[in-house]
């Protein structure tokens, strides 16, 4: 019986010193691979790019009307009606304003009916000379006098018409000054009247940017009216002298504005960009510099990093230009590169938008 004993407890120690010995085995084994997942380092990598490394000027100037104008009239004279409204959109020849043109009618109405009369004197001088009954120079003295009579016509059609004020280009007027009775005088503004479907920005750029403006390049334009609206436009000219204290010329940009949102004197905001091919580039806290020479650790799918040797080109502000050394598409540590070493491997926590 105690043999039996013995024997049953012999073989529970046994189980326990296996059991014990695998769980002893396995714990080392966890502890391990966590110790070597521990040792990795984490980084954050960004992808290098190629996009055009464009840098952008910024500059300030003022709307203007693609055509503007003071309406005012031709002749001193009391307001016989008024045709518009204020802030009204007119077309071009659209009749604006009627001046009292009554004694200019009455005598209109005078010329003509002697001028019917001075035809018919011409008709019967030539009908008389034709049989013989009168000279020539009759028929030579009614044609001038018929002639004299059609000037005086026409002369008293443009005093009628002088007292029309008509929009000389289609646009939208401004507010209305006059009223109906009141003396206008040939200095006194009727109205404003402004060709809105473009409007030209002035602005101006400094000598060392005139190489990069040309002449129908496109400009980012924006107003404190509009803060969430990018309004395009294009480069329609640029002065010929720059000013010699600023050592700046002079450019106009034009805008579409269909829907009639930017108004004369408004401040634009305009950036004019560098046009260019694309370029390789990178965030700039991927390159470290020591001395004159630049690298980047370059993660390879093994997820090791390789110490690689770069050309830096131009910075802006986030971005470097990348001349040589790397491709598009290759990733690059930006993040946790003080515990990153040529040919350790590294944990990809984290891929950063490589957008520039």
């Amino acid at each position: 019986m105690r043999t039996l004993i013995a024997y049953v407890l012999a073989l529970v120690a046994i189980g326990v010193g296996v059991w014990f010995g695998f769980f002893s085995g396995a714990q080392q084994e966890d502890d391990g691979s966590q110790a070597r997942r521990d040792r990795l380092v984490p980084v954050i990598v960004a992808p290098v790019v190629e996009a055009p490394f464009a840098e952008s000027l910024p500059a300030l100037g003022t709307a203007r009307a693609n055509e503007s104008v003071e309406v005012t009239a031709n002749r001193t004279e009391h307001v016989s009606a008024i045709h518009f409204e204020d802030g009204q959109q007119v077309e071009a020849g659209q009749l604006l304003v009627e001046l009292d043109a009554t004694e200019e009618q009455a005598m209109l109405a005078e010329a003509a009916a002697l001028l019917v009369e001075r035809r018919t004197a011409h008709k019967r001088a030539k009908e008389l000379n034709e049989k013989g009954i009168s000279p020539e120079s009759d028929v030579q003295t009614a044609f001038a006098q018929m002639q004299a009579a059609q000037a005086r016509v026409d002369t008293l059609k443009a005093a009628v018409d002088e007292h029309q004020v008509r929009a000389p280009f289609a646009g939208v007027l401004g507010l209305r000054r006059i009223s109906v009775g009141a003396l206008l005088q040939t200095s006194t503004v009727i109205t404003t009247l402004d060709d809105l479907s473009v409007v030209k920005v002035d602005f101006t750029v400094p000598e060392k940017w005139l190489s990069a403006v040309q002449i129908g390049q496109t400009v980012a334009a924006r107003s404190d009216a509009f803060p969430k609206v990018a309004f395009t436009g294009r480069v329609a000219a640029i002065e010929t002298r720059l000013d010699e204290r600023t050592r700046a010329a002079m450019v106009r940009a034009r805008i579409d504005n269909p829907e009639l949102r930017l108004r004369p004197g408004m401040l634009i905001k305009i950036d004019v960009e560098r046009g260019e091919q694309p370029t390789l580039q990178l965030p700039e806290e991927a390159v470290v510099q020591k001395g004159d020479v630049h690298f980047v650790f370059v993660i390879g799918d093994d997820e090791i990093a390789r110490q690689t040797n770069v050309t830096v080109g131009r910075r802006r502000v986030g971005y470097l230009e990348i001349l040589d050394g790397v491709t598009a598409g290759q990733r690059v540590v930006v993040e946790g590169l003080v515990r990153v070493r040529n040919g350790s491997k590294v944990d990809v926590v984290d891929v950063r938008d490589g957008g520039s």
